[in-house]
C-alpha cells in the first residue's frame, strides 16, 4: 500500500493571517511530504507494507513509527482546521464542560498543556471506550491511539509549526489555533453518529460496533476500514448515510 498526502480541505492561503501559506508551504508541503516518503521508503518488505495507516501506528515503534504516526498526527492536524470556524454544537460544549468543567475551563488546561509541553510533541483531547475525555500530552510523534484512545482534537506544538508565524512564542500560536479548529469536525468524533445503509434498514451504531467482522463496541463510523461492508447487504461503507437526531 503506498501512502500518499492528503487532500487540504482548504486553499493554502486560506488560513492567513493566523497561519501563513509560507507555513503550509513548509509544514504541509515539505514536513508532512517527508514523513510520507520516509514511510513509502521504510515498510515494503515488512509486515506493514498493506496494512492501513492507523493500525501501523498501534503496532510498530523506531523509524516506522515515527514516519506512520507522523503522517498519521499532520494528516489529522490539518484536517480539522477550517478558515470559517463555526460555533461549537451545543452538544459538544455539554461534554466538554461535563468533563472539565466549563468549555473554558477546557481551553484553559488544553492550553497550559501545549504551551507547557518541553520540547516538541502533540498535546491531543481525546476519549476512551466510554467516550471519558481527557487531555493528553505526547513528546516527538505520539498519538494516543496507542493507549487505545481515540484522538478528537489535537494541536502541533513541534517548532516547525509555528516558527516561521511565532517566532519562538508558542503561547501565541496556540492562541490563534483556537480560532481555526473546526468544531464540528470535533463534535461528530467526540458524540459519534449512527449511519444507516440506503439499500436496507441496517443501521451502524457505534455504541454497538459490529464485533462479528472485528468492530470493537465504540468504534465511530469514520474510523471503520473503508472495505467493511453492510453486515445485511453487503454494500460498502460509501453507500451508508448519516442519521439526523
Amino acid at each position: 500500500m503506498k501512502h500518499t498526502m492528503p487532500e487540504l480541505p482548504y486553499a493554502p492561503e486560506a488560513l492567513a493571517p493566523k497561519m501563513s501559506r509560507e507555513t503550509l508551504d513548509y509544514h504541509y508541503g515539505k514536513h508532512l511530504q517527508t514523513y510520507v516518503d520516509n514511510l513509502n521508503r521504510l515498510i515494503p518488505g515488512t509486515p506493514y507494507e498493506e496494512m492501513p495507516l492507523d493500525e501501523i501506528v498501534r503496532r510498530t515503534d523506531g523509524a516506522i513509527f515515527n514516519n506512520a504516526a507522523q503522517t498519521w498526527n499532520h494528516t489529522f492536524f490539518f484536517r480539522m482546521l477550517t478558515p470559517s470556524q463555526c460555533a461549537m454544537p451545543e452538544k459538544l460544549a455539554e461534554k466538554l464542560s461535563a468533563a472539565f468543567g466549563s468549555v473554558e475551563a477546557f481551553k484553559d488546561q488544553f492550553t497550559k498543556a501545549a504551551v507547557g509541553l518541553f520540547g516538541s510533541g502533540w498535546v491531543w483531547l481525546a476519549a476512551d471506550r466510554e467516550g471519558k475525555l481527557s487531555i493528553v500530552a505526547k513528546t516527538n510523534a505520539g498519538n494516543p491511539m496507542t493507549d487505545g484512545l481515540r484522538p478528537l482534537l489535537t494541536v502541533d506544538v513541534w517548532e516547525h509549526a509555528y516558527y516561521i508565524d511565532y517566532r519562538n512564542r508558542r503561547a501565541d500560536f496556540v492562541a490563534a489555533w483556537w480560532n481555526l479548529v473546526d468544531w464540528q469536525k470535533v463534535a461528530d468524533r467526540a458524540i459519534p453518529r449512527r449511519y444507516k445503509c440506503t439499500a436496507c434498514d441496517y443501521v451502524y451504531d457505534p455504541a454497538k460496533g459490529d464485533p462479528e467482522t472485528g468492530i470493537a463496541p465504540g468504534t465511530p463510523f469514520e474510523e471503520i476500514p473503508d472495505d467493511w461492508t453492510c453486515p445485511i447487504c453487503g454494500l460498502y461503507k460509501e453507500a451508508f448515510r448519516r442519521v439526523e437526531e
